[in-house]
C-alpha cells in the first residue's frame, strides 16, 4: 500500500458551489452582465444542443457555468493538483498514478470551453456536458487530450478494483468499461470515445452510501466533449451509458454544423 496526496474523487465529478447560470431563465440577468456564460456561442449551441437531449430522458433543469466559474475551477484545480489534498493511501500501489491521472477535464485546456450543469427529480444526482475547443496550432492541448484517454483506457485495464483510505474510511472503488453502442471507440490518435463506470462504496458496506459515476470523453477533430453521470449507483449502469452516448451524439453533431 502506498500513501499519496491525490483526490479520493476525480474533481470532474465533485458537485461544486460556483456560480452557474440558469438555462432559459430571465431571472439571472444581472449576474449574466457580470458574467456571462462560459463559451462561444458555438460551443453554447452545442451544449444546449446535449442539453435538449438530455431533457428527453427526464433531465429538465439545468445551470451553465459562467465565465468566473471557469476561471475560479481552473484555479482551483491547479491548486489541487500542485498541492494535493489529504492524505491517502492507494491499494495496490500501482493504481496511484493512473487514478490521479483521469482527474482532469477540457475545462483545463485553458481554451474556449463551456459546461452545463443539469438534474432530475428523478435521479439523485448530476449530469454535465463539458467541451472545450483544441487549439489546432497546439500540439502541446491535443498531446494533452490525447494522454488523458490514454490515462482512461489504463485505469480501467489495469485497476479494475481500488481500495482507498481517507481520514480513517476505508473505501472501495471499482472501474469498469462501457460497451458504447452507437459512438466509435477510440483505439489510437485521433477522433473516438473512451469511457468508464465506477461506483464508490465504504469497504465493510458493499451496498450502503454507494456512489455510482460515467464519464464518456470524446474527441470530434478540434473539440473534445466530455459527459458525465454521478449519484445513485445507477449512475454506473448501462442506462446510463446509452443516456450519455445519445447526449453525446446531439453535441457532437451540433459542434459539425
Amino acid at each position: 500500500m502506498i500513501r499519496t496526496r491525490t483526490p479520493l474523487l476525480p474533481a470532474l465529478l465533485l458537485s461544486t458551489a460556483l456560480a452557474v447560470t440558469s438555462c432559459g431563465s430571465d431571472g439571472d440577468a444581472a449576474e449574466g452582465e457580470q458574467s456571462p456564460r462560459a463559451g462561444s456561442d458555438r460551443l453554447i449551441a452545442a451544449a444546449e444542443a446535449g442539453m435538449e437531449r438530455a431533457s428527453t430522458f427526464g433531465f429538465d433543469s439545468a445551470g451553465f457555468y459562467t465565465e468566473a466559474a471557469v476561471e475560479e475551477f481552473r484555479q482551483q484545480m491547479e491548486g489541487s493538483l500542485a498541492e494535493g489534498e489529504a492524505d491517502v493511501e492507494v491499494d495496490p500501489a500501482s493504481c496511484e498514478e493512473p487514478l490521479a491521472a483521469v482527474d482532469w477535464a477540457p475545462l483545463l485546456l485553458g481554451s474556449d470551453a463551456a459546461r452545463v450543469d443539469f438534474g432530475s427529480e428523478t435521479f439523485t444526482g448530476t449530469g454535465s456536458i463539458e467541451i472545450a475547443e483544441i487549439d489546432g496550432d497546439d500540439g502541446e492541448a491535443a498531446a494533452r487530450v490525447q494522454e488523458h484517454m490514454d490515462h482512461v483506457r489504463s485505469l480501467v485495464e489495469s485497476c479494475p478494483q481500488v481500495q482507498l483510505t481517507q481520514l480513517d474510511a476505508d473505501y472501495a472503488l471499482e472501474f469498469s468499461d462501457v460497451e458504447l453502442e452507437t459512438l466509435r471507440p477510440a483505439d489510437g490518435d485521433g477522433d473516438g470515445t473512451v469511457g468508464y463506470a465506477r461506483t464508490r462504496s465504504l469497504a465493510d458496506s458493499e451496498e450502503d452510501g454507494m456512489i455510482g459515476a460515467q464519464i464518456l470523453f470524446t474527441r470530434a477533430g478540434d473539440d473534445v466533449v466530455m459527459v458525465s453521470f454521478i449519484g445513485e449507483p445507477a449512475a454506473a449502469e448501462d442506462e446510463f451509458t446509452a443516456m450519455a452516448e445519445a447526449v453525446t451524439a446531439a453535441t457532437t453533431e451540433a459542434l459539425a454544423d
